[in-house]
């Protein structure tokens, strides 16, 4: 109730007195209601003294004309109401919470607590703070003196002892929650900080400075109704314990943190039926400390709201800080969990921790305890593995399910025992909307083909850029919605197109397109919409991590069969028109054209892909110089590319994106190796022919003119659409082919290692020792280096993936039948379609089946070669030992 009428509280003026009143009216009444004799006196002495103010000749309040003094609730309030003033809010303010014996409530009643979960609001938070201006001015005081600091760290010269990694995490770590969450975001970023930096500030992720353990206790014994009980074995008894054969709440407990966060902390437990347990404790003032920073933060941003950025930054800090509120109350963290988990369960290798209704309170939460490594402790092939399984979980959540995990830095992602990847930390998240998933699958393919006009028509569609499209010439210039070199869209196409293909990543990396469009802003009208903030923040911290184990990877490849189920399953009307366009035309004939482009890029790339290789060196023009890459955490000539020199401060904030970190020597191989676990378009295609979001592919497979599509195949036209199948083609047979020989040279060389041990000395050691390094060579040159394990499924996962390839073989069977069926109706015709189909098969197998061959035969002569040195080796040495040489 009291809730309800603060709610009313901060309702317009014009209601504000009476409620304000009745909230007082009622606590006097329910005093009485409830017997409380001794309270009611004092209840009324404390309104009337609170509620007027000194009698001067400017008082708002005049006393009554009458000495009659109010004898209930209801006379109290008629008296007040015929003379209260808005200038009275803050006594009124300070009279509710005497009432509520805990000032705290007020604070939670402005984020809608306790009834509800926490939610942000703008207006209620600054009315709230704005009635506090002390404690803003100091808040903004602490913000400019920890700059102050900071800054005397950053221009002390470099031979002194300061190092300003360790005191920047410092004074973030001091000034709270809000600042230690920005800092965890630069930790991923050597683009904007330098590397030592970046490595100082890690350690925000999983160590911060700790708060009492004691205070941590008082908040677990309050939240899990256990103030009559020990925590557990070995600690001290609560305040009034009188009860020796009571049962402590938990089986062990740890007596310090095993782990400090930006809003809390975490120590590990053991219930009573022997299940480990992670219990999150909140840190005491992190509600207040969060709003009051961003009440400073929204006054700042509104002083400069619209001088230095196009977006609506305010608009942007509120997506921001509601997610940080809804962090601040861990039931929005289980709920969040919970739901992230089950959005992706059909990949079957992503794993949440469960969570315990009984023991999840606003700020204290226990969840199972998952045994795992982060990234640091992890081998060259399990980094590689956990990479490839986040990128590919969190793009599947960005266009498919529209739930993205908003926080994945380094601490809260993991690989567990069974080689599982773990994500902890639910309480940033981001949600997406249909067609804003499609608008990011679009620009994924766009980026992949280099279909420039098709991305920033995507950038349109997610609102990145404005509609119409505005631009200037120079940056004082207003902006203008015509070009006059011609249309806007296809004049900023093919700037993007020049700016991308001149610089090093562009199709690769996203860090890349960042510095890109960075440098274009100022020139072309660009919007960041509240969404897209934390987005961005999520692919660019996944890039960051990724370069760490593959210097080579390509996030659009890896979100490429994503991309293309949510192609091929839209969801929105203008998504199924879209799919059905780019595929067949009205009539029903199959859009050869579009194939063939797309073919002819892709041969293209592949080619300037090869020559980029046999050259080994960087365009001129864009080559950092040596001392600017180690500044800004880039890699050495020879260990990948460098972004291009930007062009403006704002992009050269991401210029190092493409460049973090090198790797050891070999781990790209097996980067190349789970590769092939992760998905491909082909299984995408699957996966929506057997589901029901698939039913706009299906109903256009139905539409389509299977007999001229048949009778096109054959074409001199589809020439390159045969030689590109034939490729494709080739490449799986090769696979297949090349982890058999792999699989058969492991079992060669599992036969030597069976040979006796040769202990001669002289020349029989030097042939049992080119023997064994043979032998080693020719395992490793079979493949067996880049073979890994599978990737893990649930069995959930693998029976939802039987039931789609059931469902996909079954619509398959369907179609075939009805498209023979019109074969057979269109006569000659249909047998002449058969006919090019059968010869389009032979030739496009004929041809994939030699390739393959050869390719593998290649590769196979040096490990036949070696396996027969190997095998000469061992006979030789083995002669020697017995005596026979």
């Amino acid at each position: 109730t009291y809730q309800k009428y603060y709610s009313l509280y901060l309702s317009p003026k014009v209601c504000l007195r009476s409620s304000t009143m009745r909230a007082i009216d009622l606590v006097a009444r329910l005093s009485c209601v409830l017997g409380c004799s001794a309270f009611v006196p004092t209840t009324k002495h404390t309104i009337r003294q609170t509620i007027r103010p000194p009698l001067t000749k400017h008082s708002v309040l005049q006393e009554p004309p009458t000495s009659k003094t109010p004898q209930n609730g209801l006379e109290m309030v008629q008296h007040v109401e015929s003379s209260i003033s808005s200038s009275w809010l803050i006594s009124v303010e300070k009279t509710l919470e005497s009432f509520t014996a805990d000032p705290q409530a007020l604070l939670e009643a402005v984020v809608g607590l306790p009834d509800g979960v926490a939610t942000y609001n703008r207006e209620r938070i600054m009315e709230y703070f704005t009635r506090r201006p002390t404690k803003m001015a100091f808040r903004a005081v602490e913000f400019l003196l920890a700059i102050r600091r900071v800054r005397k760290a950053w221009d002390a010269p470099c031979d002194s002892s300061v190092d300003r990694g360790v005191v920047l995490r410092s004074e973030l770590s001091k000034l709270g929650p809000v600042s230690v969450k920005i800092g965890q975001t630069l930790s991923q970023r050597p683009d904007i900080l330098p590397e030592d930096v970046c490595e100082a500030l890690k350690g925000l992720q999983t160590s911060n400075e700790p708060f009492p353990d004691a205070e941590a206790f008082q908040v677990i014994a309050e939240d899990f109704n256990a103030t009559d009980r020990p925590l557990a074995p070995g600690f001290p008894n609560p305040p009034g314990y009188d009860d020796p054969s009571a049962r402590p709440l938990f089986a062990e407990m740890t007596t310090t943190c095993i782990a400090s966060a930006s809003l809390g902390q975490v120590y590990k437990a053991k219930t009573w039926d022997g299940q480990e347990i992670a219990v999150k404790v909140q840190r005491p003032g992190a509600l207040e400390q969060c709003l009051l920073d961003g009440s400073v933060i929204i006054a700042a941003l509104k002083a400069i709201q619209g001088r230095f950025w196009n977006g609506d930054l305010l608009a942007i800090f509120d997506t921001v800080a509601s997610g940080v509120v809804e962090e601040l109350d861990f039931r929005n963290e289980a709920k969040n969990g919970k739901a992230f988990g089950n959005s992706l369960d059909f990949l079957g290798y992503v794993r949440v921790p469960e969570t315990i209704p009984a023991l999840t309170t606003r700020r204290a939460m226990a969840m199972e305890w998952i045994h795992g490594r982060h990234l640091r402790d992890l081998t060259a092939d399990e980094a590689n593995r956990m990479t490839y399984m986040s990128v590919e979980a969190v793009t599947a959540g960005l266009v498919l399910t529209g739930l993205v995990h908003a926080d994945p830095h380094e601490g809260n992602i993991m690989l567990d025992d069974d080689g599982k990847v773990v994500f902890l930390d639910f309480g940033l998240m981001s949600r997406v909307e249909n067609d804003i998933q499609e608008a990011f699958a679009s620009g994924i393919q766009c980026v992949l083909s280099k279909d420039y006009t098709g991305l920033v028509e995507a950038f349109v569609a997610t609102g990145f850029v404005g509609s119409p499209i505005e631009w200037r010439a120079q940056e004082a210039d207003p902006w203008r919605l015509d070009h006059p070199d011609g249309d806007s869209k296809t004049i900023m196409a093919k700037e993007l197109e020049e700016r991308m293909e001149a610089c090093a990543g562009g199709g690769s990396r996203f860090g890349a397109l960042s510095v890109v469009l960075a440098d274009m802003g100022f020139f072309w009208q660009m919007y960041t919409p509240p969404y897209v903030i934390l987005l961005i923040r999520t692919f660019l911290t996944l890039e960051g991590i990724a370069g760490k184990v593959d210097p080579d990877f390509n996030i659009y490849e890896v979100a490429l069969p994503w991309a293309v189920q949510r192609a091929l399953s839209p969801s929105t009307e203008a998504g199924s028109k879209a799919l059905r366009a780019s595929l067949i035309s009205a009539e029903g004939g199959f859009l050869w054209d579009k194939v063939l482009e797309t073919v002819l890029e892709q041969q293209q790339s592949e080619e300037e892909e090869k020559e980029g290789q046999a050259k080994q060196k960087r365009p001129a023009g864009f080559a950092a110089a040596p001392e600017t890459k180690a500044k800004e955490g880039g890699v050495g000539e020879g260990e990948g590319e460098a972004l291009p020199a930007a062009a403006s401060s704002r992009a050269r904030l991401m210029a190092g994106e493409a460049a973090e970190g090198a790797v050891a020597a070999g781990t790209s191989s097996g980067a190349k190796a789970q590769a092939a676990n992760a998905a491909s378009p082909a299984d995408s295609l699957v996966a929506v022919l057997g589901s029901p979001s698939g039913v706009t592919l299906r109903r256009i497979a139905k539409d389509l003119d299977s007999t001229k599509l048949l009778l096109d195949l054959t074409r001199r036209a589809q020439r390159p659409a045969r030689r590109a199948a034939a490729n494709q083609l080739a490449q799986v047979l090769e696979a297949k082919w090349s982890a058999k020989l792999s699989r058969a040279g492991r079992r060669l060389k599992a036969g030597f290692g069976n040979r006796p041990r040769v202990v001669a000395t002289g020349l029989p050691r030097a042939a049992a020792g080119a023997a064994s390094a043979a032998s080693g060579q020719a395992g490793g040159s079979a493949g067996g280096s880049d073979e890994v394990a599978p990737w893990p499924s649930s069995e959930a996962a693998k029976a939802l993936e039987a039931r789609r390839r059931g469902r996909a073989k079954h619509a398959g069977l369907l179609l075939l039948r009805s498209h023979l069926a019109r074969q057979v109706a269109a006569g000659t015709t249909g047998l002449a379609a058969l006919a090019s189909l059968a010869f389009f098969v032979l030739r496009v197998g004929g041809a994939a089946v030699l390739k393959a061959s050869l390719r593998v035969a290649v590769k196979a002569l040096p490990a036949v070669a070696l396996t027969g040195a190997t095998a000469l080796a061992a006979k030789t040495g083995a002669d020697w030992a017995s005596g026979k040489r």
